[in-house]
């Protein structure tokens, strides 16, 4: 858990402003088990604070404004994980503006915590980071020829695999990591609709699988290898833009090469020997670009090559290697 930034304490003094937080917090909230976020400063007489049993759910309408109460038939803990569903927190505050209703996290008060003038320190519900936040997403293409890869990846349980791989990241929000059809050969990460989103092409993928050796190399390189080391890599490098975001990482230097070691750094903690089949197999992409370098050291390239964000391929491919060389070393 992070202790709360200037951002946070702003939100914090706004919404007591507003009067949607009572003015002294730590009376209002003196644990987590005991946290119950007030919309109001004043509550009228009228005003009963109620609890939720367990099983109990409550929906908000946000066209009419109505507050319906429900009870599930059964127990609910096993539709969690169908659902979607996600640990709120300490709480939540639902308020209504006009035609629309609003929700905010509710800062909660760290007892033992204090800042450096002594004073409470609190912590939002987006502050508290969780194990299992990744959400994957298969896209169905259009294009008949993206068909298989797509298919393939599915029935390989690719981005379930992928989903394992990252659940240990304790992120402070969702990550969804997606394959679709794009039109380009290409992956991404940005926010869309708010929630961080890795995007991997299919077209992508399709020149990744094409593109494999026709059998395994001098050095070792199965087509498997290939394969699935570009594409892992591939994907660990967009979570890498992600979690430098999410977490507001201060990057000193190119964020590709940043990136580029993010996903190098995690495949390595895949076990000796899958990490040296998977990082030669992610350095494959690059093989070409310096495959003949004994008979042809030297290389010419056009100026418009040094204009890209990313790395020069022959960097790129050193770059792993050397990872991949550094812990045997």
């Amino acid at each position: 858990m992070r202790y709360l930034t200037s951002k946070a304490t702003v939100l914090i003094a706004m919404l007591i402003a507003a009067g949607l937080l009572p003015p002294n917090m730590a009376a209002a909230q003196q644990d987590v088990a005991a946290a119950q976020p007030q919309a109001l400063a004043s509550p009228t007489p009228a005003f009963q604070p109620g609890t939720i049993a367990n099983n109990d759910s409550i929906f908000i309408d946000g066209k009419n404004f109505t507050v319906t109460p429900g009870r599930a038939k059964g127990s609910v803990s096993t539709q969690i994980k169908s659902l979607g569903a996600r640990d709120l927190g300490p709480g939540a505050i639902v308020f209504r503006s006009g035609e629309k209703l609003y929700i905010v996290s509710a800062p909660l008060h760290l007892a033992n915590a204090h800042d450096q003038a002594g004073g409470d320190v609190y912590a939002t519900v987006t502050q508290v980071d969780q194990p299992n936040r990744i959400k994957i997403q298969y896209d169905a293409p259009k294009n008949a020829d993206l068909q298989t890869v797509y298919r393939r990846l599915i029935d390989r349980r690719f981005l379930e695999r992928i989903q394992q791989i990252l659940s240990p990241l304790r992120l402070p929000e969702d990550l969804n990591i997606k394959t679709t059809e794009c039109g380009v050969m290409n992956a991404w990460y940005r926010r869309e609709n708010s929630l961080p989103t890795v995007t991997i092409c299919y077209e992508l993928l399709k020149t990744i699988s094409q593109s494999m050796p026709k059998e395994t190399t001098p050095d070792g390189i199965s087509p498997m290898d290939a394969v699935v080391g570009q594409a892992v890599w591939l994907v660990l490098h967009e979570t890498g833009h992600a979690v430098f975001d999410i977490f507001d990482v201060p990057i000193f230097g190119h964020s590709e090469d940043a990136a580029d070691n993010f996903a190098t750094y995690v495949m390595l903690h895949f076990g000796k020997q899958q990490a040296w089949r998977w990082i030669n197999g992610a350095a494959w992409a690059w093989r070409g670009y310096v495959a003949d370098y004994r008979t042809n050291p030297v290389i010419r390239e056009e100026l418009a090559g040094f204009a890209s964000n990313h790395g020069q391929p022959q960097e790129r491919f050193y770059d792993l290697i050397a990872w991949l060389m550094a812990p045997i070393l």
